[in-house]
């Protein structure tokens, strides 16, 4: 029950700092090819993956588990990015942001299947 509430608390900070146009990264910040927002996009979605499976994961049905975590996870962050075209005035949508999102989503949920199966070994 705690993972409930904490992905929906974390869910609501995402729509925060999704929405702010004062929270804007210096777009010259990068690692070669790679942007810290970039980083930090993959980042946010894989820590809602992992909160979701947390809140969510049951043995019997955990395959369907994560396929809808990975779809509910790469839709908000694609809702979130499209939502800045219409919600402010400074950001818009970004193709790469919303990639990074559901390459984070996935990542997360790996990541949460791969401890489960060291965890279980």
């Amino acid at each position: 029950m705690l993972f409930k509430w904490l992905s929906l608390f974390y869910l609501a900070v995402l729509g925060f700092l999704s929405l702010n146009p004062w929270l804007r990264p210096d777009p010259n910040q990068a690692m070669g090819l790679i942007s810290w927002d970039l980083l930090d996009h993959a980042a946010a979605y894989g820590l809602l993956s992992v909160l979701l499976m947390s809140a969510f994961i049951k043995r019997e049905r955990s395959l369907a588990v994560t396929f809808i975590v990975v779809l509910a996870a790469s839709l908000i962050g694609f809702f979130f990015e499209y939502s800045q075209y219409w919600f402010t005035s400074t950001r818009q949508f970004s193709f790469y942001d919303a990639a990074a999102n559901i390459f984070g989503s996935v990542l997360g949920v790996a990541a949460f299947r791969g401890f489960l199966f060291v965890a279980k070994s």
